[in-house]
């Protein structure tokens, strides 16, 4: 019965999650939708971009070059249907992101299709980035994810993912091998399901008055799929107001984000091929005197001894 019920999740989901570009891979699918509202106006390019809190998800090689602290926050309640927020702090070298993807009630059905129950689906996850600089232009960084399922059935899994970040102006370069290493995603019942992983590189362009980039995956080369692309672009031209737009193979997007001191919102409408356009809001604050010095200085240890450098 517990695997009817997950079954029909990854269906609800598979669609649902189709509104942030993301092909539904897993049942970790939250760690597909994206926590920035700034890369998702970009249509979800960031790898080699990753320069702000957002690099934790990304590619956290990019959490070498921030130099101040950050926290953001993001919500969308797409098709009144379930809920989705991420909660983020970044510094130099170092980053979090917690993720909360919650249901409404939803009916449970036998393998004919039909209503013989109702319940909700309910998971969390934990994102830890660490990047440090290494000589060149080049960056290391590696990142944590943390999964567990609440509901309907119980799970957990772990998974690590290398990254590479390469700089020199104007051109950026980044890549990360998503889940090389990892757990498996066990559950209460006794099954267990695996990561899914590939290669995911970004190339980005930067000139005054913004940057374009793209985000494409190994299938690209391997196979020959151009479904994978990814592009965006940012515009700086009106700042404190900055103009995005992005494609991909499900939906387009545009995008603005307005800076007023230390505190940056950004917004993001998309208009997906098949399912209804939706609405995206999240807000940044960054400042340098947010975090201790002391907490400062031990996770930059901490990059320091993973990566040979301080």
């Amino acid at each position: 019965m517990r695997r009817i019920k997950l079954g029909w999740v990854v269906a609800i989901l598979a669609v649902s999650l189709t509104s942030y570009g993301e092909e539904y891979i897993s049942t970790a699918s939250l760690f597909e939708m994206g926590i920035s509202v700034r890369a998702i106006g970009m249509g979800g390019t960031f790898i080699a971009i990753a320069d702000d809190e957002a690099a934790t998800f990304y590619n956290p090689a990019g959490l070498a070059s921030l130099e101040s602290p950050r926290f953001s926050s993001f919500y969308a309640r797409p098709f009144s249907s379930y809920s989705y927020s991420a909660l983020g702090a970044a510094g130099h070298n170092w980053g979090s992101s917690l993720l909360l993807l919650d249901s409404d009630t939803l009916l449970e059905r036998d393998l004919y299709g039909n209503p013989i129950g109702a319940f909700r689906y309910t998971s969390t996850g934990l994102l830890l980035g660490l990047g440090a600089q290494l000589a060149g232009g080049y960056s290391a960084g590696m990142q944590l994810k943390a999964y567990g399922v609440a509901f309907p059935v119980g799970g957990y899994g772990f998974a690590l993912s290398p990254c590479l970040l390469y700089e020199q102006e104007p051109f950026s370069a980044g890549l990360i091998r998503r889940n090389l290493l990892d757990t498996q995603i066990h559950y209460a019942d006794g099954h267990s399901e695996p990561w899914a992983g590939d290669l995911a590189v970004g190339l980005a362009w930067r000139t005054d008055n913004g940057l374009c980039a793209i985000d494409f995956t190994e299938n690209l080369i391997t196979r020959g799929d151009i479904s994978c692309l990814r592009l965006g672009l940012e515009s700086t031209r009106f700042h404190p107001i900055v103009l995005r737009a992005g494609t991909n193979r499900d939906w387009s997007s545009v995008g603005l984000s307005l800076h007023v001191k230390e505190l940056r919102i950004d917004l993001a409408y998309l208009v997906h091929h098949a399912l209804p356009a939706s609405y995206l809001v999240s807000l940044t604050w960054h400042g340098s005197s947010l975090i201790p010095d002391s907490l400062m200085n031990r996770l930059r240890r901490l990059s320091g001894a993973l990566f040979g450098k301080t």
